[in-house]
């Protein structure tokens, strides 16, 4: 009994081991999701404030454009208003007189057959009859004012709303204007203008602009298109220029590269001449000491002295004799290296080496021969 109650306290271990490290894992993605989740929110609090913003913004040029908008119909339609009152008095004297002739017609056409009583009705009846005349007039043009601005207060708040007045904006030119109406339709026109219903609403994004304005607004933007084309053909002059410019200064640069590399090589062979002519005028001025010291050991055998005189015994010869020579073994010397010179740069064409070809060995012997 004891032996299986080992195995199986041993599994119970296990499975309680695993299910810690199970449990573990779970708190750790636990952890990790909740980490997540706040990340989540803080990223979507942003974004709502960013929209929050951006939404008030949107509202406050909505409520802008709204005044502007609101403003613009208001001197418009007070300015409609002076023009319709303007028309009602040009219109009015023309009426008034018409009809007082009609009732001065009526008035001496009948005789006067009774005393001053009996006329007197006639009297009214005609004044009755131009009143007739006269008050439907005026009554049509009362009763129009006050159903146009009746109808004018009822209309605008009802379907003029924010909605539709936050699309307008300040870009869209205006309607057309119309001719001056005539003196006989003038009160007709300006009642037919005044109806909310003939008001030119614009699309949105778009605002109500004077034809003076539009036009200049035009012409501004001609100027613009002309300036942005003059700008585009000078960009395009000046990439051409550059492009010319980079390809000339890339052949002058493969040019003088080529006349470094020229040079370069022309002064190793001179360095190699002249250290080869520096070598031979060694070797030429060691022959000639020698030949100094034979010509000397000749000389003495010539005077008659019996005694053998020996190289070494030899007196040294004077220095100046002895410059002397070298300077005209040199100068013999830089006139070949001057000859060898032009006929090189002559077949290389390189006209710009020779003053430093020529420099060169000039001051290089010299020095050797002054040390």
């Amino acid at each position: 009994m004891e032996v299986a109650d080992k195995p199986a306290s041993r599994s119970e271990d296990n499975d309680a081991e695993d299910l810690q490290t199970q449990l573990i894992e779970c708190r750790a993605q636990l952890e990790h999701w909740q980490g997540v989740a706040k990340i989540c929110e803080l990223s979507k609090q942003e974004e709502l404030q960013e929209l929050q913003k951006q939404c008030d913004q949107e509202i406050q040029s909505l409520q802008e454009a709204l005044r502007e908008t609101a403003a613009q119909y208001e001197a418009r339609i007070s300015a409609l208003q002076s023009e319709r009152a303007q028309w009602r008095r040009a219109a009015l004297p023309h009426d008034t007189k018409g009809i007082f002739k009609k009732g001065k017609l009526e008035g001496t056409s009948p005789p006067s057959e009774g005393p001053q009583g009996d006329s007197s009705p006639p009297r009214g009846s005609d004044h009755e009859g131009s009143g007739s005349d006269s008050d439907p007039l005026e009554l049509l043009a009362e009763t129009s004012d006050g159903e146009t601005t009746g109808l004018m207060m009822d209309y605008f708040p009802q379907h003029c709303d924010s909605a539709s007045l936050s699309s307008f904006s300040l870009d869209t030119p205006s309607m057309p204007r119309h001719s001056h109406p005539q003196e006989d339709t003038a009160s007709l026109v300006s009642t037919g203008t005044l109806v909310p219903e003939a008001i030119y609403l614009p699309p949105p994004g778009h605002r109500l602009v004077t034809h003076t304005d539009w036009d200049k607004l035009q012409a501004h933007l001609v100027e613009l298109q002309e300036e942005v084309t003059a700008l585009r053909k000078q960009k395009a002059d000046l990439e051409r220029e550059l492009d010319v410019q980079s390809t000339e200064t890339q052949k002058q640069l493969t040019l003088l590269q080529s006349q470094v590399q020229t040079s370069e090589a022309l002064l190793q062979d001179l360095q190699k001449s002249f250290s080869q002519s520096q070598n031979a005028v060694q070797s030429r001025l060691a022959e000639l000491s020698y030949s100094q010291k034979r010509v000397c050991n000749e000389l003495s055998k010539l005077k008659g002295e019996d005694t053998d005189v020996d190289e070494s015994s030899l007196p040294p010869p004077s220095p100046t004799l002895e410059a002397a020579h070298c300077e005209e073994r040199l100068r013999i010397e830089i006139v070949n290296l001057q000859e060898q010179l032009e006929t090189r740069t002559e077949e290389s064409g390189l006209q710009a080496c020779q003053p430093d070809s020529r420099d060169g060995p000039h001051t290089d012997p010299k020095g050797k021969a002054g040390g």
